[in-house]
């Protein structure tokens, strides 16, 4: 694995390092781009020297391999003329920790072992180690007029994790929750290059990935592919043709279609809009489909006097919070978009608060104690997480029944967080033999939006320490809270699949972490009942006299 988070870097410094580009004009796949359409270079790297050995030819070409400018065509000088065609470096991407070993193995035979960190498949999925594998790559080398040329080689490249971080972007690919009425990312990891949108378009026609596929689905009817292995840009417009099998989709079903493709490449630099044609026929769909749901919500605190806006301090309070923070001494709050219900947790269970035509009413939904985490989602059915991992998560539905979601895990549930479409959840585990990880499960549904069960889904390994708070930040990405060896707080933002970028320290011990009004804003709740604001890279102090945080849902 990994072990130390990397931030992405403005400058790199290697051998043949020019300077990064900071803008970018996605046109079409490189069988048909534009001639004045030109991909910009990260780096130039060198080509095969005169006379070069063949460990030197195969470490020159393994270098080269890192820059993706006119499809690898530096990396292909050192192939054969008839391998250069044929080797495929999007296959496969390994991020390598420390250096690699070379080892001639006969007069046509080089092998590279290195230890890979992590790994990039074909549609841009990404694996991290749970621990460092030994990987051996073989390399058949020969002469070609004199001059040693590889002849085999793995269909994938090599990078450095700096190199990683400067090369490949993070795009979420989206799909359609349960409901069929929001999407959710899928994170991939591609180059930039001009024929990314081509490998997001394929991406999505490739389906979810595993642990994320019992949660969403495609409104692309599947076996559907592009008619031709290009998207093209034409006026800032993603030109996406699709085969006949795309037909079988139905009216509301091609709404949706056109949202994922649209959210999926919307996203790139130089596109607005897409059009959508079946084997060169323009479809024209009515508006309507699925999208997003990454609206940034204000958030409400707990104070000794109520449950206020927290940009407000000071205004009124919700009605009929005084009296329940005077009589329940409530712990954790959750609160509904509209603010007509605010559920709560005390000493004697959970609760919920309930303001219907100028009556208050504060009904009791579970006796369920030991709780670290209260949200609402999407549906407005209210999750309580309990503190015992191995206990059920509590569901309540708008009519008050509670439903039980059988938990997998051991141990301590340290912290949870729906996500904004409500498909994913993320919990802190530390298991009873104090191990910590993350997992991104996947909540199952029926045909009315019930939760019927929440599955494990991507286990991701904590980098500094224990995660103690999470939020989701932005619609593929999460903020957690670790407390590490020594006892202080460190802050970092965890991509669902990805490296991680430590964020500044925070200037206090926190228990509790939200999103706040912007995608690059985060609250902050310490032990000691202060709220600090982390925004523009820096933490600033707005709130005290604060027992928990709630953002609108």
């Amino acid at each position: 694995m990994i072990k130390k988070a990397f931030v992405l870097i403005a400058t790199l410094v290697l051998a043949g390092c020019a300077s990064i580009p900071t803008q970018l004009d996605i046109q079409s796949g490189p069988d048909i781009a534009p001639e004045a359409q030109q991909e910009f270079a990260y780096y130039t790297p060198s080509g095969p020297s005169l006379n070069a050995t063949s460990q030197e030819i195969v470490s020159g070409f393994l270098a080269a391999g890192t820059s993706p400018l006119n499809d690898y065509a530096v990396a292909r000088e050192f192939l054969s003329d008839d391998f250069a065609q044929r080797w495929n470096p999007e296959n496969q991407t390994v991020i390598r920790a420390g250096a690699p070993v070379f080892r001639q193995a006969g007069e046509s035979l080089v092998v590279v072992e290195l230890s890979a960190g992590a790994r990039i498949d074909d549609q841009g999925r990404y694996e991290d180690s749970v621990e460092l594998s030994t990987t051996n790559l073989r390399f058949g080398v020969a002469l070609q007029d004199g001059q040693w040329r590889i002849s085999s080689a793995p269909n994938l490249t090599v990078v450095t994790p700096p190199v990683f971080s400067v090369v490949f972007n993070a795009f979420p690919v989206y799909f359609l929750d349960s409901s069929m009425e929001s999407l959710v990312p899928d994170l991939r990891w591609f180059p930039t290059k001009t024929s990314t949108p081509t490998r997001l378009v394929n991406a999505l026609l490739a389906g979810p990935s595993a642990w994320l596929s019992s949660g969403v689905r495609s409104a692309i009817p599947e076996g559907t592919q592009l008619t031709i292995s290009a998207v093209r840009i034409l006026n800032r417009v993603a030109q996406v043709d699709l085969d006949s099998d795309a037909l079988a989709a139905g009216q509301q079903d091609r709404r949706n279609m056109l949202g994922q493709l649209r959210s999926t490449l919307t996203q790139l630099p130089g596109v607005d809009d897409i059009s959508l044609s079946v084997n060169g026929a323009f479809q024209d769909i009515a508006p309507g489909g699925a999208e997003p749901n990454d609206e940034m919500s204000i958030s409400y605190v707990l104070k000794p006097t109520g449950v206020e806006p927290l940009t407000s301090i000071g205004s009124m309070p919700l009605s009929g919070t005084q009296a329940m923070v005077a009589n329940y001494s409530p712990k954790l709050i959750a609160i509904t978009d509209n603010g007509d219900q605010v559920a709560f947790t005390s000493a004697e269970g959970v609760f919920e608060l309930t303001n219907q035509s100028l009556r208050v009413e504060i009904t009791k939904l579970s006796s369920l104690i030991d709780v670290v985490a209260l949200e609402y989602d999407t549906t407005g059915s209210l999750w309580a997480f309990p503190a015992d991992a191995s206990l059920p998560v509590e569901v309540y539905d708008q009519t008050t029944v509670v439903r039980t979601l059988a938990s997998p895990f051991l141990g301590l549930r340290l912290a949870a967080a729906i996500a904004p479409e409500g498909t994913r959840v993320i919990q802190s585990i530390q298991t009873e033999d104090s191990e910590s990880f993350l997992d991104v499960g996947v909540v199952l549904r029926d045909a009315n939006s019930i939760p019927l069960a929440l599955n494990k889904g991507l286990r991701i390994e904590p980098v500094l320490g224990t995660p103690i708070a999470v939020a989701w930040q932005e619609p593929a990405s999460m903020r957690v809270l670790e407390r590490t060896a020594s006892g202080l707080t460190a802050f970092s933002e965890y991509s669902i699949s990805g490296p991680r970028t430590q964020l500044p320290m925070p200037p206090t011990m926190g228990i509790e972490l939200h999103a706040a009004a912007s995608s690059a804003s985060s609250y902050l709740l310490s032990e000691v009942g202060e709220v600090w604001l982390f925004s523009a890279n820096s933490w600033r102090r707005i709130a005290t006299g604060v027992s928990s945080i709630s953002p609108l849902r």
